[in-house]
């Protein structure tokens, strides 16, 4: 009998560096209101010398297993989302569990699902705790796209003022009946992996027009199938975290969905910007942390991006 598996606790870690549009009026001739007006993003965060990916993992992590009131040595598994990595291996994974003191019997890994990867790392960790293959599973999503931003470049301007650095993680673990996961769904088209693809020096690419369509109509859609699965309506869902890529996407698939904006997580991608894999993570923390997530709360998580490849969750919040 499949145990019930939720989130116990959540965790962030953003750099001190603030980065606001004026910063790309500068660098590559693009007005901040333009920027603001395009995407909705006000500001970034970037990462500064003595700040690394494995830094940002890491606070995330200690910060989750406070929230959740989960010492590290509780942590039989590690599983870190990730697509700017400086290289592949070792993974970041294995040396956060070394940083948090987790024990040398958990396994770690990383994965790489683009903006998605989240909630497909997520989606791993209740399943090993659901069949008691593990008890705790530390989940983080991390990214420094400022790293390989090429701000010169004017055929990647579109897409670096899209980005910023940041950290955020979940701590799974088995919840009472009735709450934590109650349906997810899954993803992939690669037909539409032209549409956001990074070359062999790490330089991005993307037809925004293609991605905005098909986040737009892809986040209503998974939506309704988790809801539906779980025998539950848009009345029924108390809010939505979806991928912070971009403001303008959120609310055309809000209002694709025909569901309340202010239901909907939004802060981060105003603040952090677009932050891939830890999107999400960043988002759900920010909301938890407010007070808009509360126990007893339905509530979908929803990643997309390059692949194609699209995950969401539906939890039931609390312990």
């Amino acid at each position: 009998m499949l145990k019930s598996a939720g989130i116990l606790g959540v965790g962030s870690y953003l750099p001190p560096y603030v980065v606001t549009n004026e910063y790309f009026k500068e660098k590559c001739g693009i007005s901040g209101r333009s920027i603001e007006k395009m995407t909705g993003i006000k500001e970034r965060r970037f990462t500064t010398p003595g700040i690394n990916m494995v830094d940002m993992a890491f606070e995330a992590g200690e910060a989750a297993l406070e929230h959740a009131s989960v010492d590290s040595s509780e942590i039989d598994f590690v599983i870190l989302s990730t697509i700017t990595q400086e290289r592949i291996y070792p993974s970041i994974a294995c040396q956060v569990q070394n940083r948090l003191r987790i024990p040398t019997t958990a396994g770690a890994y990383d994965m790489s699902v683009g903006c998605a990867g989240f909630v497909f790392a997520l989606l791993n960790a209740f399943q090993y705790v659901q069949t008691g293959f593990v008890k705790k599973v530390l989940v983080v999503g991390v990214e420094e796209c400022s790293r390989n931003m090429e701000l010169e470049n004017k055929e990647e301007r579109k897409v670096n003022i899209l980005f910023g650095d940041g950290a955020g993680a979940a701590i799974v673990g088995e919840v009472s009946e009735g709450f934590g996961l109650l349906s997810s769904t899954v993803g992939s088209d690669g037909s539409g992996s032209e549409y956001m693809r990074e070359d062999s020096n790490h330089r991005p690419s993307m037809d925004g027009e293609a991605i905005f369509q098909f986040a737009s109509t892809y986040i209503p859609t998974i939506v309704k199938e988790v809801l539906l699965k779980a025998d539950l309506t848009l009345d029924d869902l108390d809010y939505l975290v979806p991928h912070q890529a971009n403001l303008r996407i959120i609310e055309k698939a809000v209002h694709n969905l025909d569901f309340q904006l202010g239901k909907v997580a939004t802060h981060a991608v105003q603040y952090y910007g677009n932050t891939s894999s830890a999107s999400v993570a960043l988002a759900l923390a920010d909301e938890v942390k407010e007070g808009r997530i509360k126990a007893g709360d339905y509530v979908v998580l929803a990643g997309f991006g390059s692949g194609l490849a699209w995950a969401a969750a539906l939890i039931k919040w609390g312990k």
